[in-house]
This record gives structure tokens, sequence and C-alpha cells, in this order.
């Protein structure tokens, strides 16, 4: 191209090429020199692409002591500037330029590439090598951005607006290589962006962004590797992927709001981060927060964040292990997942809102492992908080929470493997609280807590294990508390919030508080709908004999004969009822006697007024009707006096009771000291 070929604005960007001088055709008029809405771009400010590429490819004469190239502010450059394949040893600079056409830099080489404020039909840039940054900065590019395994030193898309409908990419850059940062501060998008393997040495910065796409995937990040990303405060419009990324610092996603209902606002399962994650200060997100399998050792921080995607997941991090989950005041329209999930230090949900749906969990943690506390004062959760098998090396505290799950269970610690303590102090309970065969290396705590679960089972802690039981309900729970063969070293409870139904069967401790009397201990096991068992009564006679007090023992036992005799044949009914009246089992001797003091005083009076006649007259020894009464109730032994009188009549029959009521009560004697004796 020669000199002589240029229009005026052609000859003088011409001549400032050399020395790398300034052109700027602009009017001074704002409105004229809006690049995206102005009127005022008549001949005067139109140059030709192809005088800018003969330029950058060498037409123009260097000048000693000077950089050559192109900077333009104001004009109207027409055509296409191709540099496909090119070597460009100069740098394009543009401000405030209307392209009419797209610009093709692929498969180029060049230095740096300015182009801010400006209008451009788009710009396709694939493998493009720069060793200099692309910057982009508040221009409008109306159609697409490519990058696809372009390389730069650094990537400057701030404040600019690409694509148009929402429905085609606005930006495609999958395998690009940044070796700075990327800087996409207040970026608007229509239409996904898409960073898939790509490659940034230094930060990703998308703060205050908007990607709208919605019902696709937006922003596509997956197997991206990058040295950290800030995006607090982006809007997006559609799905976010992450999957498999890495990222070496810090995740801030702090004030963002991802909007995908019904589905997926952020997938990055697989997710690597070596420093915190921040969604708080007012994230939101409508749709699930997917992060599973994820691996954040630092800390997640879900202070306050708002998460909706009712009818499914709002947050899962299954399987994923991270360093501190911190997530207070989170509110979760949706279910909350950890199952499965390794925390080496605290999860921290004090004052979170979270709601299931149906039969889905508002917390699910099955399986879960953390090495700190769980952290759950005031939680609220409508829906089931299923804590089954989980490892937590410290306390689980539950002050003051409020969980309801009507009709069905609301607290779940099945299988549980707590290391130090679980307190539920204040807790209010809409529903049941299952707790069997957990472990708790401290005290399970109950104070002051409120269980309703109606005609159900309030608390269901069979084979439990714990070091301190402690039922002091604020009432009695409604519903059944089961704690058939628990174990815990010492029971704390509260006669007046005693449960109305109890299941003991089984249950072990080694004392209990406060210390009540037998009387007041059978009240408390005589709740137990199915009483006919005596494991209930055993232990608590050997607890009254453990602490020195005999006869509370003895008082016990004799209570659980007199409870077991209902549930057996009427024959053994009987034969107990004989043993109760007579000698109370074994365990009121004293009444045994009282009967033989008895019979012995009214067998002597009826014989003393009218003694039997001798069976041999003339050898039998003197009558003494103590001693032939005597002789009459005691089986085996011979007094000589009962095989030497003939009573007759009324005496007679009484002799016949004497006899058959000596051998009764030395049989039930005998029964009762057998069963005394195989108690011990």
């Amino acid at each position: 191209m020669a000199p002589t070929d240029l229009s005026e604005p052609e000859r003088l960007l011409w001549q400032a090429f050399p020395r790398g001088a300034w052109i700027d055709l602009r009017t001074g008029d704002p409105a004229g020199d809006d690049p995206q809405g102005g009127s005022r771009w008549g001949p005067e400010r139109v140059i030709r692409a192809e005088v800018i590429r003969a330029l950058l490819l060498g037409a123009g004469e260097a000048e000693p002591g000077q950089v050559p190239a192109v900077r333009l502010r104001g004009a109207r450059i027409t055509g296409r500037l191709d540099l496909m394949g090119a070597t460009v040893a100069h740098a394009l600079v543009c401000d405030y330029c209307r392209f009419t056409e797209m610009i093709r830099l692929v498969d180029s080489s060049a230095g740096t590439v300015r182009i801010h404020g400006s209008l451009l039909p788009g710009l396709n840039a694939a493998r493009m090598r720069l060793s200099g940054i692309l910057d982009l900065r508040g221009s409008r590019i109306e159609g697409m951005i490519k990058l696809d395994h372009a390389r730069v030193d650094g990537l400057c898309l701030s404040r600019a607006e690409i694509g148009a409908d929402g429905t085609t990419a606005a930006v495609t850059a999958s395998g690009l290589s940044v070796d700075g940062e990327f800087e996409g501060v207040a970026l608007r998008a229509e239409g996904p962006v898409l960073l898939e393997n790509a490659t940034v040495a230094g930060g990703v910065d998308l703060s205050e962004a908007r990607i709208t796409a919605p019902g696709q995937r937006a922003l596509i990040m997956s197997r991206a590797v990058m040295g950290r990303l800030d995006a607090r405060g982006i809007a997006v419009a559609g799905e976010t992927r992450m999957h498999n990324t890495r990222i070496g610092a810090s995740m801030v996603l702090a004030g963002a709001r991802l909007d995908n209902p019904g589905d997926v606002a952020l997938s990055a399962g697989g997710l690597s981060v070596a420093g915190g994650v921040f969604l708080a200060d007012n994230f939101a997100a409508n749709g699930e927060i997917r992060l599973y399998g994820a691996s954040l050792e630092a800390n997640l921080t879900a202070t306050g964040a708002a998460l909706r995607n009712p009818g499914g997941v709002a947050l899962t991090l299954d399987r994923a292990t991270l360093g501190v989950l911190r997530g207070e005041d989170l509110v979760a329209e949706g279910q909350v997942s950890l199952s499965g999930a390794r925390v080496t230090s605290d999860v921290d949900l004090r004052g979170a809102r979270l709601s299931g749906h149906g039969d889905q969990a508002a917390l699910a943690a099955d399986g879960a492992s953390i090495d700190g506390m769980l952290y759950l004062q005031g939680l609220v959760a409508d829906g089931e908080v299923r804590l089954r098998t989980i490892r937590v090396g410290q306390r689980i505290l539950l002050m003051a929470a409020r969980l309801a799950n009507p009709g069905d269970t609301a607290l779940r610690l099945s299988r549980a493997l707590v290391g130090a303590d679980v307190f539920c102090e204040g807790m209010t309970v809409t529903g049941g609280v299952r707790a069997p065969g957990a472990t708790i290396g401290g005290e399970l705590d109950f104070d002051g807590a409120r269980i309703c679960n109606g005609p159900g089972t309030a608390l269901q802690a069979r084979s439990l294990e714990a070091n301190l039981l402690s039922l002091r309900f604020a009432e009695p729970p409604e519903g059944l508390v089961d704690l058939g063969h628990a174990r815990a070293r010492i029971i704390r409870d509260d006669p007046a919030s005693w449960a109305g139904r109890l299941s003991v069967d089984g249950l072990s401790y080694d004392a209990l508080e406060p210390r009540l009397p037998a009387r007041r201990r059978l009240e408390w096991l005589a709740r137990d709908p199915d009483g006919h068992t005596p494991l209930p009564y055993e232990q608590l006679a050997a607890y009254f004999t453990a602490i020195g007090q005999p006869d509370q023992a003895r008082r016990v036992m004799y209570a659980s004969e007199r409870i077991l005799r209902r549930g057996k044949s009427p024959l053994s009914r009987a034969w107990g009822l004989v043993q109760d009246v007579t000698i109370g089992y074994g365990y009121q001797p004293w009444r045994a006697v009282a009967w033989l003091v008895l019979l012995l005083l009214a067998g002597s009076i009826t014989f003393a007024v009218q003694p039997p006649p001798p069976l041999q007259a003339g050898d039998t020894p003197h009558f003494n009707p103590v001693v032939y009464t005597l002789d009459l109730l005691l089986p085996v032994v011979d007094l000589g006096q009962k095989h030497a009188f003939n009573p007759g009549g009324a005496e007679q029959w009484l002799s016949y009771v004497l006899i058959a009521a000596g051998w009764l009560l030395v049989t039930t004697v005998a029964a009762g000291a057998a069963r005394v004796l195989s108690r011990r």
C-alpha cells in the first residue's frame, strides 16, 4: 500500500505510526463520540482495516529512537482487521473506536493488543500467542470472543459487554493459558462464558460480573487451574460449573447471586481449593450448590447465606473434605447434605434455618466424620436432622435448637460415635429423637428439653452408651421413652418430668441421681407398658445394694415378684399369691413368723378350751395345748403330742388345717429362700 492511496485520517495515522504517536479523531461531542450510540462518524473519522494491517506488518518506516505503534482514538475502522497467522511486532491500541467487522487474530503472534471503550462485532483470537496483555476494558463486543487455546501474558475484560441474545456463547476460551492475571471486573456477558481447561497463573477476578444464560451452563470453568478466584458480587443466570477445578489460594463468592431455579446453580464436584471458600455476605443461590467430593483444605464459609432449592438439595458436601464449615445463620430451603464428608475441625451451623421436603431430611450427615465440634445451637430445622453413624471427635451442641418433623423422626443419632458430650438443653422437638446404638463418651443431656411425638416414641435410645444420661426434661415427653438395653454410668432425672411411658428393659447403670427411695423408683419402673420382665427390678435392686441399702433392694425385689406374677398362668399366679401372703416371696420372712404365731395362738386357745382325748388311755404324755399345736404346725419334727391324742369334730378339722398350713409355710419359706439366694 502506498501512502498516496490514503485518506486524510489514514495519512495522519501513517505519519504517526513510526513514533507510536496518538491519532485522536474525536469531535469533542460526548454524544457524537460514543462508539455505541453516536451519530457523527463521517468520512473524516474512517480508517480502513487494511491500512492498520499494513502498518502492523511492517509497511511503515521506523524512526530511529522511537517505538512504532498504532494508537487511535475515536476512529471508525471499516473492513476486517485480519491478522490470521501473522507475526505482529507492533502494539495495537484503540480507544473509543468502532469496528465494522470482526477482528481476526487466529494463530497470530503479537505483543500488546488494547481496545478500550470500543465497539466490535466480535473477536476471534483462537490459538493466539500474545507476549503482552489482551485488554478489552470497557468495550462492547456484539458477538463472540474466541480465545480457545490462546496464550497471553494477561487478559482484561473488565467492564466489557459481550454477546447479544444470551443463547450463543459470549466467550469461548477452552484451554486458554494466562501467565498473569485474568481481570473481568463488572464484565457483562449475554451468553455462556466457557473457560474449561483454562490455566491462569495469577488470579481470576470476576467480581461484580453479570453472566446471563438462563437454563444453560452459563459459566464453565471445569478442569481449570488458577491461582485464586475472586467472584464477589457476581451474578450468574444459569449453571456455574467447576468440575475438578484447582485453585491455589482462595475462592471468594461473597455477595454473589447464582440463579438456576430447579436445577444446579453451582456444580463443583472434585473442586480443589487450597485456601478458603467464601459463600458469605448475603450470598444467594437459587438452585443446588453441589460440592460433591470437593477438597477444601481451609474453610467453607457460608455465614448468612441464602440457599434455595425447594423440594431438592440446597447444599451438597457429600464425601467432601474440608477444614472448617462455617454456616452460622445459614438459610437453606432444601436439604443440606454432608453424607460421608470429612471435616478436620468444626462444623458450625449455629442459628441456621434449614428445611427439607416430605421424606427429605433438612440436614443429612450420615457417615460424616468431624474431628472437632458440631455446633447446632439455635438451629431451626423443618424436617429430619439425620446424623446417623456420624463420628464427632468432640461435642455436639443442640442447645435451644428447634426441630420439627411431626409424626416421624426429627433427630436421628443412630449408631453415632461422639468423643465427648451431646448437649440438648432447652431443645424443642416435634417428632421423635432416635439414638439407638449411639456411643457418647461424655454426657447426653436433655435438661430443659421438650419432646412431643404424640402416641409414638419420643426418645428411642436402645443400646445407647453414655457416661452420663440426663433426662431432666422441661416437661414429661409426649410419647414413649425407650432406654432398653442402654448403658449409662450415671442416670440423672427428675420425677416431675418422668415420661408417661418408659421402657427400661435391660437398662443398666451405676448410679441414679437424685437418690430416691425404692418406693419412688418403683413408680418410675411402673411406667413401663411391658412391666413383666425382671431385669429392670434386678438392676434397681443391685443399685440399692451397691449403695448400702439392702432393705430398699429387698423392697424392689418383692415388688418385682408381685408384678411378674401378673404375667403368669392362673395356677402359677395362685401359688405366687400364697407365697406373697405368707412370706412376701422370701423378702419379708417376718410374715411366716406372724402366720406361725397366729396359727399357734388360734390352735392353743382352741385346744385349751376343748382338749382332744388321748389315743390310748393311761399311755399318753401330759397334754399341752401350745406344744400340741406346735407339733401339728411343724412337719417332720415330732414333739410327742400329735400322735398321742385323737381330736374329733371341729377340732379334728382344725388339726388338719394346722398340719396343711405347716407344710405350706415350710414349702413357701423354702421356695422363697431359694429364690432370694438365686438372686444374689
